[in-house]
């Protein structure tokens, strides 16, 4: 009983430490250190699963992926690729509701902690010449950034959950495609089912330059894509080849060093989110060679909890209390992977990871929640108004699409 109860205490102390802004990593080696001492694993053993942990290829591969990834999107955003794929769109977009979705989606894509300010002032600027209260500009901006974590595997999230799992991102995506699509739909009609088209005042239709702009800057996301999950390239390998693409603009058109163009990748990596996957990888070893996740299953199925209740309660209150979906899954997913039966596997992930992705996306402390209630001088009561129906939707969807394949 005492591994069930490190790892209980575990799980809290990491909410207690995130919610006291400690960093991610030092949160979830805390949590590991503590399961590890309820696991028996005090000494020379808590030293091997380290030990295997940092040797581990898999380690090596997701570090590798988050650094390049939030590489890429930090060096489309200075050297102003964000601002070509707005404006080349602007020009390509006829309905003014269009660009209302695509503008929050594409700077989400980017992958940049709190984003959704930079997205912001674009979307105001769209919304105030259509006359768009701010707390639905507010939703906009929120919804459709973070809707895409359910179906884009360039998201440091969906990396990290399908490399816990061990799956290919694509199932995960597969799985979630009807929940974005269904959740895209509502959103749309609960903010302009009174609307009809909205003229664009910048559409200049579909002409070469503006179409050349806007491949130019989504190739280096394309190009990682493409090369990731359809050729089987090596993920890191993969997001490289992409952040490479931009140096090829950046040499043509300003004479960009290679030495200096790697000093500014180097300098774009996000190295706090680098540094946690180490710990986050050991969390998980832990629980696996501490056996406290097989009595876990045991106690709640002698409670008679039902397992998928489990399943949606736990990953939405990790998010929600969190804040972070990284480290939602990096302490939901090495807890329920053990409890999964092969056959099914992939919906029982792709389950869990929806119900982190809306735990996250509705947490209080959310960063882009804040940023963007305070740009947009919204209550947050008010936004929540907004966020149930299509969040509700997503959860129900998922569970009837769980029960049905599983």
């Amino acid at each position: 009983m005492l591994p069930v109860i490190s790892i209980g205490i575990s799980i809290v102390v990491i909410l207690i430490l995130l919610r006291w802004k400690i960093s991610i990593g030092l949160a979830m080696l805390t949590g590991a250190i503590i399961s590890a001492i309820g696991g028996g694993l005090l000494g020379r053993p808590m030293l091997e699963v380290a030990r295997v942990t940092l040797s581990h290829p898999t380690t090596w591969e997701l570090a590798l992926t988050i650094a390049f990834v939030s590489a890429l999107g930090k060096i489309m955003d200075k050297t102003g690729i964000l601002a070509l794929l707005i404006d080349s769109l602007q020009k390509l977009v006829r309905d003014t509701r269009y660009i209302m979705v695509a503008i929050p989606s594409l700077v989400g894509m980017l992958m940049v902690p709190g984003g959704a300010i930079m997205s912001a002032p674009l979307v105001e600027e769209v919304g105030t010449r259509q006359k768009m209260s701010p707390v639905k500009m507010a939703i906009a901006n929120l919804m459709y950034r973070h809707l895409w974590y359910l179906i884009f595997p360039l998201f440091p999230s969906m990396i990290l959950a399908s490399q816990l799992a061990d799956v290919n991102p694509l199932y995960i995506v597969l799985f979630n495609l009807p929940l974005a699509a269904l959740a895209f739909i509502v959103t749309f009609l609960i903010l302009f089912r009174s609307r009809g088209k909205l003229k664009n005042d910048r559409f200049e239709g579909v002409n070469g330059t503006a179409l050349k702009s806007f491949l130019k800057a989504i190739s280096p996301m394309l190009i990682a894509v493409v090369l990731a999950l359809v050729l089987g390239v090596y993920f890191p390998l993969a997001i490289f080849a992409g952040i490479m693409l931009v140096f090829v603009y950046l040499r043509r058109d300003e004479g960009y060093s290679l030495p200096a163009y790697f000093q500014f990748v180097f300098n774009s990596v996000n190295w706090p989110i680098f540094l946690a996957i180490f710990p986050i990888m050991y969390f998980k070893d832990v629980l696996e060679a501490g056996g406290g996740v097989e009595q876990i299953a045991i106690f709640f199925q002698e409670a008679g909890v039902p397992f998928p209740l489990l399943m949606i309660a736990i990953p939405f209150i990790g998010g929600f209390f969190t804040g972070s979906n990284t480290a939602n899954i990096g302490i939901s997913f090495p807890l329920f992977l053990p409890m999964f039966p092969e056959e099914n596997y992939m919906i029982y992930v792709a389950f869990i990871y929806v119900s982190s992705i809306v735990g996250y996306l509705v947490s209080p402390l959310h960063l882009c929640l804040i940023l963007t209630k305070e740009h947009f001088r919204c209550e947050i009561g008010n936004l929540y108004r907004y966020f149930l129906v299509p969040s509700g939707a997503i959860l129900g969807l998922a569970f009837i699409l769980f029960w049905t394949l599983r």
